[in-house]
Formats: structure tokens, C-alpha cells, sequence
């Protein structure tokens, strides 16, 4: 058996691992009420627990990384001159700075990231009620007007206006049942494919990028 194969054996029997320990762990209902119910269903979860533990401190070396490679990169091309390499260092060093000084204190990023996120919302307006019209011009028919009314529905109701009120009701049951149904569903259908993947890997069904 090559690497390839053993790394898809692995990886399918920690996926498996955890779906398992997450669905039977912590719900001691599904064992009934016999004896000692609550101490199983506790160590089912435990290995979901330390792998979903392994997870975040592999995305937090992770997160580590990347910002000493960033660093490194902007550092290189700073001696090159770089303008925005030097603001983007400075920025880095201030904010390390401010968090050093203030702890605890989130008066820079209100500052900073709330105008940020502000204007990145704006675009994504413009972008949206661009997208309608074109779509509008492309396929006049009940989807896109669906989007278009969907769009303006949540759009509308972000707003804060009183004469608003029914507008908003709408968005936020959009927001609850529709879009919370669809995300789930998403994740579901990514859930059970990363399963087939596995499986298709572990059974030899599949060649790897690796060969």
C-alpha cells in the first residue's frame, strides 16, 4: 500500500471517528435508561473532542504561519521599496503595539473595521442590485424575478426605518427558514461527500493526485 493509500485510510477513519463520536457522544437518550448510560454517551464524545481540540490548534499553528510567511514576504519587498508593504508593516507593528499597551481595549478596531465593513456592505449592495438587473435582462422569467424580489426583500429590510417593519418580519423569516435550510443542507451534501470520497479512496476506487 503506497502513501496515498494510507493517507486516505487514515483520513477516512478520523472523519468516520468524529461523525460518529459527534452524533453518539453527549446524548446519553439514544442508549435508554440503562445503567451507566451517561458514562458511555461521555466516552463516545471524547474522541470527537480531541480531534475537534487537534483541529484548532492545527488551524492556530496554521493562522501562525501564515502571518510570519506574510511578514517575511512584505519584509523582502519592503527593502525593494514597496510602498504598500511598509503600510501594511507599520499597521501590523501598531496594532501589535495598541493591544500590548490597551488590553482588552477594541476602540481601534470599531475605529477601523466597523467603516471597513461598512463600505465593503455598500459594495455588496451595489453588486447585488447590479446582479438583478442583469440578470432581469438576461432571463426575464419567475427565478429571476424570485431573485430580484428575494434581494430587495433582505436589502429593504436591513434598513432601519420604522415604515419598514412588515419588510423586515419577511427578511428575517427568509433569513431563518429558507437560508438556514439551504446552508444546512449544503453542509449535509458536504458531509456526505467527503464520506464517498473517503470511501472511494480507502477502496481504491479513486487515483490520487499523487498517482
Amino acid at each position: 500500500m503506497g502513501r496515498a493509500g494510507l493517507a486516505g485510510i487514515v483520513a477516512f477513519a478520523v472523519g468516520l471517528t468524529t461523525v460518529l463520536s459527534l452524533l453518539l457522544g453527549n446524548n446519553p437518550a439514544l442508549f435508554g435508561d440503562q445503567p451507566g448510560s451517561e458514562e458511555l454517551a461521555r466516552r463516545l464524545a471524547l474522541p470527537g473532542d480531541v480531534l475537534l481540540r487537534l483541529l484548532v490548534i492545527v488551524i492556530a499553528l496554521s493562522i501562525v504561519i501564515g502571518i510570519v510567511n506574510l511578514l517575511y514576504i512584505h519584509i523582502g519587498r519592503l527593502t525593494r521599496g514597496k510602498f504598500y508593504s511598509a503600510v501594511l508593516l507599520a499597521s501590523f507593528a501598531f496594532t501589535i503595539f495598541w493591544l500590548t499597551v490597551n488590553r482588552g481595549d477594541t476602540s481601534l478596531l470599531e475605529a477601523v473595521q466597523v467603516p471597513i465593513e461598512s463600505a465593503l456592505a455598500a459594495l455588496l449592495f451595489l453588486s447585488l442590485a447590479l446582479g438583478g438587473a442583469r440578470v432581469m435582462q438576461k432571463r426575464a422569467d419567475i427565478w429571476g424575478l424570485l431573485f430580484v424580489a428575494v434581494v430587495l426583500s433582505v436589502l429593504l429590510g436591513s434598513l432601519p426605518l420604522a415604515e419598514l417593519a412588515p419588510v423586515r418580519a419577511f427578511s428575517a423569516w427568509l433569513l431563518a427558514v429558507p437560508v438556514s435550510a439551504g446552508a444546512r443542507a449544503i453542509l449535509l451534501g458536504i458531509a456526505l461527500g467527503t464520506i464517498v470520497v473517503g470511501v472511494r479512496a480507502v477502496l481504491g476506487l479513486d487515483r490520487s493526485y499523487r498517482g
